[in-house]
């Protein structure tokens, strides 16, 4: 089959590969659509961070180059022994593998599992005709849905858990700091909310985008904004806080902006070292909470059927490119922040 390997930073090879093999549990999809990310972007253009190029994931086993694809969807081909009932399924896959053994897994968190590993960031993934998935990450795509609109279910579910994680209450007015593709879904998650919801970002598109996915108010701001000019510019006591832009400093402004004792939910990722007075934040009782990928058994199906109801495809800028064209089309301008909506890969074309 034809694939998107990672080799190295900056080594990415469209090449043929070995078709995958299904063990019992699994099952094989002919991929109709794979969503690509900022990880995807950072491990090519920064990593390895995520993907075990140099030292063997924990949990998948896997060492060496990989199959880049996490958020992919398609037909089911072929399956192993326990799961031949689902040959024929469209599927979209929440890449997430857990053991269901462990406790939190029992708890239903299984995005916390002790074996977690995810689909082509851990072990090979969906940037190729074909990926084997266990059958348990799979979730059967509703009639009325499109394969390019559940092809945004796996980014869709993220934002949906991000929102169940936050605490949020009926009326409370609610920030949502960056608009990009992860801040744009929890936009989505948050549509039928009955306080007013306000996005903030840098970008005058991203905040146009926003609108259309419901939201009630937008603020571009300065990247350089000050929190007292986020203050200014917002200018209402806020509840809750989605932090998504992932920028440095802006987890400080987000607990300077919400009200005391109110919510901040970090999404946005950023390893350097960043400055934060805690003792601000204990004496305002802020609670903070974080949130990472989401649970496949609730969120993946939530995502879908939100989809069925409110196609995300027209709205949200979707792009269709070719495997050949990730590099140039897809991971290069990622990396730059020079990409607005959502970019998907279709392994076939070409």
């Amino acid at each position: 089959m034809k694939a998107g390997t990672l080799y190295a930073r900056h080594d990415f090879r469209v090449e043929a590969q070995p078709d995958p093999q299904c063990g019992d549990d699994d099952v094989l999809i002919e991929v109709a659509f794979n969503g690509l990310c900022g990880t995807d972007a950072t491990e090519y253009s920064k990593g390895p961070m995520m993907v075990p190029l140099e030292s063997r994931h924990p949990g998948s086993g896997h060492l060496g180059p990989t199959i880049l694809g996490h958020e992919f969807v398609g037909t089911v081909v072929d399956a192993g022994v326990s799961a031949r009932s689902r040959v024929g399924e469209r599927v979209a896959c929440g890449a997430g593998v857990s053991c269901g053994r462990c406790y939190r897994c029992l708890e239903g968190r299984t995005n916390l599992c002790r074996e977690y590993y995810t689909l082509g960031l851990s072990t090979n993934g969906g940037l190729a005709e074909f990926v084997a998935a266990p059958s348990s990450t799979c979730i059967r795509i509703p009639d009325g849905a499109s394969d390019k609109e559940a092809a945004l279910a796996q980014p869709l579910a993220v934002g949906i858990h991000s929102v169940d994680r936050a605490n949020v209450a009926a009326g409370d007015c609610i920030v949502v700091l960056g608009v990009g593709a992860i801040g744009s879904f929890i936009c989505t998650a948050l549509r039928n909310h009955d306080g007013p919801v306000i996005a903030v970002d840098v970008d005058h598109k991203r905040l146009e985008v926003a609108r259309q996915l419901g939201v009630a108010e937008t603020i571009c701001v300065s990247p350089d904004a000050s929190l007292a000019d986020l203050q200014d510019a917002v200018s209402r006591t806020v509840d809750v806080v989605f932090e998504a832009s992932g920028v440095a400093g802006a987890a400080e402004k987000s607990f300077g902006l919400v009200r005391d004792g109110g919510e901040v939910t970090l999404v946005g990722l950023n390893k350097t070292p960043q400055a934060l007075v805690l003792s601000d934040i204990v004496l305002r009782e802020v609670n903070m909470r974080s949130t990472v990928a989401h649970v496949c058994a609730s969120d993946i199906p939530a995502a879908l059927n939100l989809l069925v109801d409110f196609p995300l495809s027209e709205i949200l800028p979707t792009r269709v490119i070719s495997l050949e064209a990730i590099v140039d089309e897809g991971l290069e301008p990622l990396s730059r922040g020079a990409v607005n909506g959502k970019l998907l890969v279709d392994p076939r074309d070409g």
